[in-house]
């Protein structure tokens, strides 16, 4: 499957607005992630690598793993960095690895 800024930003921008839950849109990015052929835009591979990562941490609704969930600062920093107005920096943002 090809993911692309596009892609992303459809999913977090209904995801900011309330048309799809946090939970859904966490495992709709788990379940990309288990795909063995992604394909990302290229350029953008550590981006969309890191917003998909990001955004799976939402399908797990115990209450100790809502501490690794994007806050809206992050999110408002991944739509920027999708739609180009910023460049991305891996640093900004904190990755957790579980």
């Amino acid at each position: 499957m090809e993911i692309d800024r596009s892609l992303l930003l459809e999913q977090i921008k209904k995801l900011v607005s309330g048309e799809v839950s946090s939970e859904d849109v966490g495992w709709w990015a788990y379940d990309l992630l288990l795909e063995k052929e992604l394909k990302y835009e290229p350029c953008y591979e550590q981006l969309l690598g890191d917003v998909l990562r990001s955004l799976h941490y939402f399908h797990d609704t115990e209450p100790l793993m809502q501490q690794f969930y994007p806050d809206k600062t992050e999110i408002d920093y991944y739509i920027s960095c999708l739609k180009g107005e910023q460049i991305y920096q891996r640093s900004r943002v904190i990755h957790w690895k579980v």
